[in-house]
């Protein structure tokens, strides 16, 4: 009896170095696994902070080209030159104003032909002023005040994906 007892922790003593060594390696493993995705999630990461740094550069660069091309050239007289800078600045400022212009003298014309067919001044509103118009005033606000708001909600959306 004491000699299979013997033989069994004999057995078992010789094993159990083997099963140690079996189990450290394993968690040696399970930790070079773990490491490596955080590795590749650095990388991951790295690429898009770099991405959007070059999509910030482009950004930059466009806007300056832009501003170049649109940059009149001089004619070394400086009444013809004040005049060309001014024109260049004020063309879609100008625009806008006579679009919006015209657009309150039809509103105008119509708001008096509902007076003048017998509608109170609140009634004339109400017919005039729809959905349509208030698109209209939307779309002008958004193009002028809206586009780089638009741009960074836009982005902060896609980030948050």
């Amino acid at each position: 009896m004491l000699a299979i007892i013997g033989a069994i922790i004999g057995l078992f003593g010789s094993l159990l170095p083997e099963w140690l060594k079996f189990m450290n390696n394993k968690e040696d493993h399970k930790h070079e696994i773990e490491m490596g995705k955080l590795q590749m999630e650095t990388v991951k990461l790295q690429g898009e902070i770099k991405l959007a740094e070059l999509n910030a550069t482009a950004d930059v660069e466009e806007v300056k080209a832009l501003y170049a091309s649109a940059k009149p050239e001089r004619s070394g007289i400086r009444f013809l030159d004040g005049i060309m800078l001014f024109y260049n600045s004020s063309v879609r400022p100008t625009i806008t104003y006579l679009f919006m212009f015209t657009y309150m003298m039809v509103k105008y014309a119509t708001f008096m032909s509902y007076t003048q067919a017998g509608y109170s001044w609140q009634q004339s509103v109400q017919a005039i002023w729809n959905g349509e118009d208030f698109a209209v005033f939307s779309t002008i606000l958004g193009y002028w005040f809206g586009g780089r708001m638009m741009k960074w909600s836009l982005e902060r959306v896609k980030g948050k994906k």
